[in-house]
């Protein structure tokens, strides 16, 4: 994320259009895309705009899901088939199907994308999160706590929350890897509105018109979204 503020150049302004295509070198360490701009300094911005954006749809996605499981867990037969039922249909729908719905009824935008990726990831976090949720509450440490007299709000947060944070951190993770990689999807279509918009996805479809003649272009935001993706396995909660 520090990409956000720690480039060596702008990486929207077409400063160096005359050393465009140009490789690596002391002053531009992964060369001149076709436009002008540092490419280290798009690929670095890139990186961090998805990492934020997948961040933010990601724990939108499981806040939502949270909800929806209190929902069916707390509201009722009618409320409870309501939401299950709600979640079977999206497990069906892609979130390119998705973006592409949001993006007829809404301008083309970061925002746009966000709110895609969280309400795809939302029937995949809430059937994880139920799953996680009926295995913790059948646990026999939980039986004995409400055995001795334990209240609702102690239960919580002396029995259930300590077991329930890592495997929770653990399906964030998956969600997480599911939001940047259909968030570099959509705007690999060109969803993004900006065409010129550092992400890696975007990087990765202008660098594909140069694939034959200089492959670099797709393959350094490739390599770091697989990079973003590994990184996500070194979270932990203890």
């Amino acid at each position: 994320m520090a990409g956000l503020g720690l480039t060596p150049y702008d990486p929207y302004a077409q400063a160096f259009f005359e050393l465009r295509l140009s490789g690596p070198s002391w002053q531009h360490w992964l060369g001149v895309d076709r436009l002008g701009q540092d490419y280290f300094s798009r690929v670095w911005r890139g990186a961090s705009n998805s990492l934020i954006f997948a961040l933010a749809g990601s724990l939108s996605s499981l806040t939502l899901a949270a909800g929806l499981l209190v929902l069916e867990r707390r509201g009722g037969p009618l409320l409870a088939k309501a939401a299950r039922a709600w979640v079977a249909f999206g497990i069906a729908l892609p979130a390119i199907f998705i973006g592409l719905l949001i993006a007829t009824f809404m301008e083309r935008s970061a925002g746009a994308l966000t709110l895609a990726i969280s309400l795809a990831g939302v029937p995949f976090a809430f059937r994880q999160l139920r799953v996680l949720w009926m295995e913790l509450t059948g646990a026999a440490y939980v039986e004995a706590s409400r055995a001795i007299g334990g209240g609702s709000w102690h239960l919580f947060r002396f029995t259930l929350w300590p077991n329930l944070l890592p495997q929770l951190v653990e399906i964030w993770k998956l969600v997480f890897a599911y939001a940047l990689l259909e968030l570099s999807a959509l705007t690999y279509l060109g969803l993004a509105g900006d065409p010129n918009w550092a992400e890696l996805g975007t990087l990765m479809r202008e660098g594909q018109k140069l694939l034959l003649n200089d492959a670099r272009f797709v393959l350094w935001p490739g390599l770091l979204l697989c990079a973003l993706l590994g990184m996500v396995r070194l979270v932990r909660v203890e």
